[in-house]
């Protein structure tokens, strides 16, 4: 709405925003019953057991409007049992927020998704009421009446029309604010606090800092045993030759050939190893030039649409670059995708990339440990990571990263 308000009403944004006002009407209705039932049979301590399944339900109806699932900011109970997880749930703030909210979703949110889900359909109700025909058809005028002309009809029909394009590209944008104003307000309730997020932050960093480990010693063994093995050679060669050069200069001059290609195959190591750590065209040129190097060595066809009219913070450019790139290996090695596509924008103050493949899908995040790293990774900046991978396909990641604050 704010980068584009005149086409709003040709999107699908007022289609989006009903069906979330809609189904908030149906979900609020259903709580205003199951709420004081769950207050009176649980007498408040099952409370929060009562209302896990619509609460789970709001954190994920909010994908109506085109984002991500609300994630869930309750801990895991260190113990088992349902006493162990009664007592965990009553001492979070998040599930005070959560009844708030289902009190006001069976109050207030159930009226206002009303009023505006009745706002949308009013132009329909409208017109069924003008082209009702029950009313009699006119009589015949008599000798005295002129018969009606062609403008007393045609005027009010195109002044019917305007009003009504009128108060559909109004009650559009009327819709979508009220779909936008009952998430915010969810997002509020619902979302993890500050205290959830900063929990979840410093597991990601640490998770971070033993994956860093892990890739320290990775880099260290490559060096020793593919570059410095290689240099080793190289030196041993060199060598050779110049205990050759005296007696016997064509095996000295095969001798320097031979080091020439093993200083060629060790540089060649080597640039591989640092493009693995971060690229060099990354730091030069920035992420679009970046991505467009990842689709010429690309294993299948990679379509970019890339919309960043400006460097990027250096940690925003590095993560988007290797989520682009652990989803490109995924979708080569596990999916046996024939088309890849990365679309990126920037959106108000973040970085949205997208990477959607035509694969086979089923990508579990905890099957291995690429996907995790990159939701550690996303994570450090305070972004989200959103995978889509049911099997048949597509696999769609979709990451935004903040590029500010």
């Amino acid at each position: 709405m704010r980068t584009q308000p005149l086409r709003i009403a040709f999107s699908p944004w007022p289609l989006r925003a009903l069906a979330y006002l809609a189904s908030g009407a149906v979900v609020g209705a259903f709580t205003l019953v199951w709420l004081p039932l769950a207050l009176l049979a649980g007498a408040g301590v099952l409370t929060p057991l009562a209302m896990q399944p619509l609460v789970a339900l709001e954190r994920r109806r909010i994908m109506l409007l085109g984002g991500p699932a609300l994630p869930d900011p309750h801990r895991p109970p260190d113990r088992p049992g349902l006493v162990a997880w009664l007592r965990l749930r009553h001492s979070e703030a998040a599930t005070w927020r959560e009844l708030a909210y289902s009190v006001l979703h069976g109050t207030v949110l159930l009226a206002f998704d009303l009023v505006a889900t009745l706002l949308a359909l009013s132009p329909g109700l409208v017109l069924i009421l003008v082209l009702k025909p029950d009313d009699p058809p006119p009589s015949p005028p008599g000798d005295g009446e002129a018969p009606a002309g062609l403008s007393d009809v045609v005027a009010p029909a195109l002044l019917l029309a305007f009003g009504m394009i009128v108060a559909v590209f109004a009650i559009c944008y009327a819709v979508v604010l009220a779909a936008i104003a009952h998430a915010a307000l969810a997002h509020l309730l619902l979302a993890p606090g500050e205290e959830a997020k900063v929990r979840t932050l410093t597991r990601s960093r640490a998770r971070l800092i033993d994956a860093f480990e892990v890739e320290r010693r990775r880099i260290e063994r490559d060096l020793h045993d593919g570059a410095q093995q290689r240099l080793l050679r190289l030196a041993i060669t060199l060598g050779m030759a110049r205990l050759e050069v005296r007696d016997n200069p064509e095996a000295a001059q095969a001798l320097v050939d031979q080091a020439a290609e093993q200083a060629k195959a060790a540089l060649a190591e080597l640039r591989e190893l640092v493009r693995g750590v971060h690229p060099q065209i990354l730091t030069e040129r920035g992420l679009p030039a970046a991505l467009t190097e990842l689709a010429d060595s690309a294993a299948v066809p990679l379509t970019i649409a890339l919309d960043v009219p400006h460097r990027l913070p250096s940690m925003v450019e590095s993560t988007a670059y290797f989520v682009v790139a652990e989803a490109l290996t995924n979708a080569v090695k596990h999916a046996k995708a024939r088309q890849i596509w990365v679309t990126g924008c920037l959106d108000g103050t973040a970085l949205v990339v997208e990477v959607r493949d035509n694969g086979v899908g089923g990508a579990d995040p905890d099957s291995g440990t690429g996907l995790a790293g990159l939701a550690d990774r996303v994570d450090a900046l305070a972004g989200t990571l959103v995978l889509s991978s049911p099997p048949g396909g597509p696999t769609v990641l979709r990451a935004e990263l903040p590029c500010s604050g």
